[in-house]
C-alpha cells in the first residue's frame, strides 16, 4: 500500500535552506521534498484532488511532503480489493 503525507510549513527560511535541514533526515529521493506552496491546492498528488485547510495568504509557505510503500506487511495491501 503505498501512502503520501504531507504538511505545510511557514518559515523565513529559502528553499535551499529548507532543502538543506531536510536532506538529513532523506532515505530515500522520495522522503521530505520540499517545494514552494503558493495555494492551498496540493498540487503534486497526480490522482485525484487535496488541500490544505490552512489559507496560503503570502510567500514564505512550503509543502514538505513523502511517498513511500509503508512497512511490512502493510506496503503488500492493497485496499481497493484488487
Amino acid at each position: 500500500m503505498q501512502f503520501f503525507g504531507a504538511i505545510l510549513i511557514q518559515s523565513d527560511l529559502s528553499l535551499e535552506e529548507l532543502n538543506e535541514y531536510y536532506s538529513d533526515y532523506r532515505k530515500t529521493q522520495w522522503d521530505y521534498i520540499v517545494e514552494e506552496q503558493n495555494t492551498q491546492s496540493i498540487d503534486v498528488i497526480e490522482h485525484g484532488y487535496d488541500s490544505f485547510n490552512a489559507e496560503v495568504a503570502s510567500q514564505g509557505y512550503y509543502i514538505v511532503y513523502s511517498w513511500g510503500k509503508g512497512l511490512p506487511p502493510f506496503e503488500y495491501f492493497d485496499l481497493r480489493g484488487n
